[in-house]
């Protein structure tokens, strides 16, 4: 298995992480990977501040659209969307800070920086909240429980597929990592499901709301609120 730190499919969230590559290459390197046989875990991470003097206007419904059909096409096998984190010392940190975007530590505490939760104000116009949805939406669309039921189905081709043209050996391995990828992709679901109950009992919306009135004062912003 490779684990590549893809990050997006959008070109210009490249240039701002300074990647020095296009969403076409990846696709290409994801194939020759593909072909010799590794599996490849996607990493990536949404809703990456786009560098000061760009336009970037595209809405969390179009950007979500974009990641999901670099998924499909790159045929990735599992993955891992994180959101941006302006640790302290880095480039990205000092921008934020310059531009009154991150959050008060008082309000989103340091055990949010993890990369499930916005611990600062995106790029218009996305908000906060569209960012961390958008998140768990790409994740919830890979990761299905309808893949319980193909797991049955894969047992159930198992001789087919093991015998694929009298090659036990190519069969198996074909075999292996369809029941593999399928049977992450159902167990990814219930770490998901589990990991959003969980969420939704732990108020961070409310420290959130706090947050978010805290940088709009600073920016001499009107304050607007936003609900889940």
């Amino acid at each position: 298995m490779v684990c590549i730190g893809f990050e997006s499919p959008i070109a210009k969230e490249l240039n701002a992480m300074n990647k020095h590559i296009n969403p076409e290459e990846m696709l290409s390197f994801t194939k020759v990977f593909h072909k010799f046989g590794f599996l490849v875990h996607g990493m990536f991470i949404f809703g990456y501040p786009i560098e000061d003097g760009q336009f970037f206007d595209m809405t969390a419904k179009e950007m979500v659209k974009r990641y999901q059909k670099f998924i499909r096409k790159a045929r990735i096998d599992t993955i891992q969307i994180l959101l941006p984190v302006p640790l302290p010392g880095t480039q990205l940190s000092r921008r934020l800070k310059k531009q009154n975007r991150i959050y008060d530590i008082c309000d989103v505490g340091w055990e949010y920086y993890d990369g499930n939760f916005p611990v600062f104000e995106p790029d218009a116009p996305l908000t906060a909240e569209e960012m961390q949805s958008a998140q768990r939406r790409i994740m919830a669309s890979f990761y299905q429980f309808g893949f319980l039921f193909k797991i049955g189905l894969d047992i159930l081709i198992f001789p087919e597929i093991v015998l694929f043209l009298h090659n036990i050996k190519l069969g198996w391995e074909k075999w292996c990592w369809y029941w593999r990828n399928d049977l992450i992709r159902f167990m990814g679901w219930i770490i998901i499901r589990k990991w959003s109950l969980d969420f939704n009992k732990n108020g961070f919306f409310e420290r959130l709301q706090s947050a978010k009135t805290q940088v709009a004062r600073r920016n001499h912003r009107p304050i607007i609120p936003r609900y889940n």
